[in-house]
């Protein structure tokens, strides 16, 4: 089987979903149209089957008509020489909806699929009336073809809320380099709240770091961002320590020193950095946003929160509940091997890859 994958988003978790997913189906062979980001890894080839071919293409994040049009245009000469492909599998909001143009141009809409890995009309870092024209883009790319598979059942519900078909997909990871993290496994009065991503308006930092600032009066408790980002300045609090870009094998290492996994996201899909988390042993503090809300089973393996308070309420029980830290942590990898492993994904796409080709 021949996949054609269409991303602009060359970074962060969808590199990570791309690398799981096609060394996952490494019996097909994979084309991938990609943009490039700042942290997209240099070495990016090395960590994709090696007879994965590249295909460089510019797309810019937000909406501008004459960029669009210039991007679509390439992207038309790009699949072009590919229609014989079995499967077009676009990722992220701009490579969905320039893809589904492309896609119907061409008549390959039969054999695509549109993966938003966070879907544009949930932003809350945008205005109403912008929501409504990302909300209107998706309606009209839906028009155009394509079949939407989510990566979280949230993410599912909040498609059919606007009336747009999509099934989903639940994201997964290889859970076996976490397996030997064991942060909670040991009672200490020093405790370290993390997240992993972007500093981005996606991830909300700014509430990161106000809830951080709640425990600058604690010298036992620092707070650790796994990551980097066009925000960073919004990290002021003295008490929180920001990594940087780190590898795989770097997150892995700074995961360790973690007791507590916080998310303060405004919305997302499905977090693979929670995931990662989970697969780690940590409990969860997650807000209440779409892909987050599949994560967390209330009071099992963590807790969701819906505004600061409680997120520092939750956080300031599990500081002082060893005990509770390791039964929730102990929950947290069980759930990530029954519900988020890496095989239950691949076994998704593969049939999704299956049912399109039978079509055809």
């Amino acid at each position: 089987m021949i996949i054609v994958h269409v991303v602009e988003s060359f970074a962060g978790g969808v590199f990570e979903f791309l690398t799981e997913l096609t060394n996952g189906l490494s019996v097909h062979k994979h084309y991938i149209i990609h943009g490039q980001r700042e942290n997209t890894p240099v070495s990016f080839r090395s960590r994709f089957p090696y007879d994965t071919i590249f295909i460089p293409w510019t797309s810019g994040r937000e909406i501008s008509i004459r960029q669009d049009l210039k991007a679509l245009t390439t992207l038309l000469t790009l699949l072009k020489p590919l229609r014989r492909c079995d499967v077009i599998h676009l990722h992220s909001s701009k490579a969905g909806f320039l893809g589904r143009i492309a896609v119907r141009i061409l008549g390959l809409q039969g054999k695509t699929i549109y993966t938003p890995h966070g879907v544009s009309f949930l932003r809350k870092d945008v205005s109403d009336a912008k929501r409504v024209v990302y909300t209107y883009l998706e309606k009209l790319a839906q028009c155009a073809g394509g079949k939407v598979v989510a990566c979280s059942a949230s993410e599912a519900a909040e498609f059919k809320k606007q009336k747009i078909d999509a099934c989903f997909v639940t994201n997964g990871i290889n859970l076996h380099p976490y397996a030997c993290l064991e942060a909670n496994g040991v009672e200490t009065q020093k405790i370290v709240i993390g997240t992993i991503g972007r500093i981005s308006a996606q991830k909300n930092p700014g509430l990161f770091n106000n809830i951080a600032e709640r425990f600058r009066s604690n010298s036992n408790v620092n707070f650790l961002w796994i990551g980097d980002g066009e925000l960073r300045a919004h990290i002021t609090s003295a008490n929180v320590t920001v990594t940087g870009w780190k590898t795989t094998q770097g997150v892995i290492e700074e995961l360790s020193k973690v007791h507590i996994y916080l998310s303060t996201s405004l919305w997302e899909g499905l977090p693979l950095a929670v995931i990662q988390a989970m697969a780690a042993g940590l409990p969860l503090v997650l807000s209440n946003c779409t892909g987050n809300v599949d994560m967390v089973h209330a009071g099992k393996n963590g807790y969701v929160f819906s505004n600061e308070e409680e997120a520092y309420q939750f956080l300031r029980l599990l500081i002082e509940d060893f005990n509770l830290r390791k039964a929730l942590g102990r929950k947290s990898r069980i759930l990530a091997e029954s519900e988020f492993c890496l095989s239950q994904m691949i076994k998704g796409y593969q049939e999704q890859y299956e049912k399109l080709k039978n079509i055809l």
